[in-house]
């Protein structure tokens, strides 16, 4: 339900869903909403039980979006394809500016990421 209410959205700016367990099944609902929502500036999505296939969800629909300005996934498990997923997105997206504790919990050498977060900040 959350989803659908983002997608008709034009007032809220700032949505913390931390702590609050969502699996992959909210994390859906917010990738769809991303792809159309132009109001949401600030997503805080950290500390919840999100895998990353939907991490690549949220990743391709950021690409899309040309609101959000900062994104928290700080603890949440991150693999070699959802740093993949996000860096595709650090390549396209062109409003987001900060991405909250994505580094610490990647691998450090994954390549793609650090190419990209190095040229776009």
């Amino acid at each position: 339900k959350i989803g659908e209410a983002l997608q008709i959205n034009t007032s809220i700016q700032t949505l913390d869903v931390s702590h609050n367990r969502m699996s992959d099944v909210g994390a859906a609902a917010i990738s769809e909403c991303l792809k159309t929502n132009n109001t949401l500036q600030e997503l805080n999505i950290s500390k919840n039980e999100i895998t990353n296939n939907s991490l690549m969800k949220i990743g391709e629909a950021l690409q899309l979006n040309t609101s959000l300005q900062i994104l928290d996934v700080s603890h949440i498990r991150i693999s070699d394809d959802g740093a993949a997923a996000i860096s595709e997105c650090l390549k396209k997206n062109e409003t987001l500016q900060e991405l909250k504790n994505f580094e610490s919990l990647v691998l450090t050498h994954h390549k793609s990421f650090l190419e990209a977060s190095s040229t776009k900040w």
